[in-house]
């Protein structure tokens, strides 16, 4: 029960907002927890507050307005800006749809941010390859260990009841005393309480327990396996049941477990999921595959767990016995894991945990959020979550995640720019290539995917431009098809019909010679856009040329040539 007398407003306001924070308190609502709706009560408290104190009277929910949301952000506005946020949503989600408030007051409340920077938390990384292993050793360690002590006390008691241990054995006793506690939980006590001699001849009461039961211990390292295996919560995984359906019917030595669960968070429509847990496919070493198969695991736990689980009356999967009951446990049973039983694990094994802040011996700080983070970092699949949340919440924010995908956007840019470079790029006719034409035109032709005419064409002269050779003048990508070109010659360097020819080198040089010089006489920015493609263009031209042939180009420069490229970096060849 939730006391709302108390509050410093007038009646028809307190009953505003008992109403509302009970509103709130239903089955698709997304409040399912104790905390969610004491949250939700501080916060009806804490506006009651404001509007008893602020200047503008209100004495009924019509009376609440802008004024009294806006005093309402101002008055936490010493605090963190995360937690001026948080209250600003939690008053959001109380007053949300309240037709009683004026829609002034509702779009204001809607209008409300709180400013906090990048919402991404860089500090919070997942663990490296090698922190992973030690805490997941750690936990199949444990597994292991269980795994033989419960299952060779299961056999002894089925031994046992079918008659086949040797009476007045100790395996006969041990036996014994495992199909009483079976069947009853209990063990043989003195009239004082305390155990009798012959259970503790095998260790005492807490020993002889454990043979058939899981400690809090051995559950919490199933749920970090469980955990690393599917992606899921550590809420989520501890509150499965035993309960689930196998669609292959049990039969088949590879299948699927399908099992119910719960995360109140996903809202009302998307509360309730089926999680499949599945068997790995194939592997050649047994304990291998069940270490790493979500559904033996799953079954592992389910059948070490059974006989707590039927003791104790849960449905639970999670089904163990503590060491020693004490007042503060009125049942030896524990049937819920919460983040203490981690935190004790993790203790135990040497490592620290979150409420820790130094390391012990290079451990890695053992925390279920940092090991779903992980794990989900390894699956890259969406865990009870959108795609949109494990790619901006939960993998952006890794920098092992920010280093691949700049790998993979740099090799993406290098790519185009190679692609752009080779469309780019006018293919050069060396030398060979010319006195190939002049033997044998129908080869050379065939070699430069043209007709023998065009090529005549473009070794006469006839088509050439400023700086290089044209195709085909009415075919270009600048203009309908039949009508001349009406770009610069400059853009020559650009287009898929230029070619550059043997006896174009000289001009090609004098270009580029007046590129160079007249950088200093234009601003940086400008001659880096306007001429620096063109100086690559050119270079990339000349470079297929050998130095020999270059040299002998240079010499054979003439004023005509210089005159050409002035007219052509000034425009008047643009005007012809």
């Amino acid at each position: 029960m939730f006391d709302f007398t108390d509050l410093p407003v007038a009646e028809p306001i307190r009953r505003w907002l008992a109403e509302r924070v009970a509103d709130q308190f239903s089955t698709r609502s997304t409040v399912k927890r104790l905390s969610t709706a004491r949250g939700l009560v501080h916060t009806a408290k804490r506006f009651a507050v404001v509007i008893a104190e602020h200047p503008t009277p209100a004495r009924t929910p019509q009376d609440v307005g802008p004024e009294h949301v806006l005093a309402y952000r101002e008055r936490y506005q010493h605090l963190k800006p995360r937690t001026v946020a948080t209250y600003v949503e939690s008053l959001r989600q109380l007053l949300d749809g309240d037709e009683q408030l004026t829609t002034h007051t509702r779009d204001t409340l809607a209008a409300v941010r709180v400013r906090q920077g990048s919402h991404r938390n860089v500090s919070k990384t997942g663990y490296t390859d090698d922190q992973w292993q030690q805490i997941l050793t750690a936990a199949r360690h444990d597994i292991r260990l269980a795994r033989t002590r419960i299952e060779n006390a299961q056999q002894l008691v089925a031994r046992y009841r079918s008659g086949q241990v040797p009476a007045g054995s100790d395996d006969a006793a041990l036996g014994s005393l495992l199909d009483g506690f079976d069947r009853t939980g209990q063990l043989p006590r003195t009239k004082s309480g305390y155990a009798t001699p012959v259970v503790n001849r095998f260790g005492g009461l807490i020993k002889v327990s454990s043979m058939l039961c899981l400690s809090p211990g051995e559950l919490v390292a199933f749920a970090v396996l469980l955990i690393a295996l599917t992606g899921q919560n550590f809420g989520t995984i501890a509150a499965w049941p035993a309960a689930h359906f196998r669609p292959d019917g049990g039969l088949t030595d590879r299948g699927v477990a399908l099992v119910e669960a719960s995360k109140p968070r996903r809202g009302p429509e998307r509360e309730h999921m089926i999680i499949a847990l599945e068997d790995i496919l194939t592997s050649d070493d047994p304990e291998r595959r069940w270490l790493r198969s979500p559904l033996r695991v799953y079954q592992l736990l389910l059948s070490l767990g059974e006989t707590a689980r039927r003791l104790s009356g849960s449905d639970n999967l999670f089904a163990g016995r503590i060491a020693k009951q004490i007042v503060h446990t009125p049942t030896p049973w524990i049937t819920t894991l919460v983040s203490l039983h981690v935190q004790r694990w993790a203790a135990a094994h040497g490592f620290p945990t979150a409420t820790t802040t130094t390391a012990a011996r290079g451990k890695p700080v053992v925390a279920v959020r940092t090991l779903r983070l992980t794990a989900i970092e390894r699956r890259r699949r969406p865990m009870a979550h959108t795609t949109a949340t494990m790619n901006d919440t939960y993998l952006m924010p890794q920098r092992s995640v920010q280093v691949e995908g700049q790998a993979v956007v740099a090799a993406a840019l290098n790519s185009e720019v190679d692609k752009a470079h080779k469309h780019a790029r006018v293919p050069v006719f060396t030398r060979h290539f010319v006195d190939l034409a002049h033997h044998d035109p129908h080869a050379a032709a065939t070699h430069a995917g043209m007709d023998v005419p065009v090529l005549t064409g473009l070794l006469d002269g006839s088509h050439d431009t400023i700086l290089l050779s044209c195709r085909d003048n009415e075919d270009s990508p600048h203009s309908p098809p039949g009508s001349p070109c009406p770009v610069s010659f400059l853009t020559c360097l650009d287009c898929t019909n230029a070619r550059a020819l043997p006896h174009q080198l000289p001009v090609q040089l004098a270009a580029a010679d007046a590129l160079v010089q007249l950088r200093p006489h234009l601003q940086p920015e400008l001659w880096a856009a306007r001429y620096a493609p063109r100086l690559q263009q050119l270079h990339e031209i000349t470079a297929s040329f050998s130095r020999a042939e270059i040299d002998h180009a240079r010499t054979a420069i003439t004023a005509e040539h210089r005159q050409r490229v002035n007219d052509l970096l000034e425009g008047q060849w643009d005007l012809q």
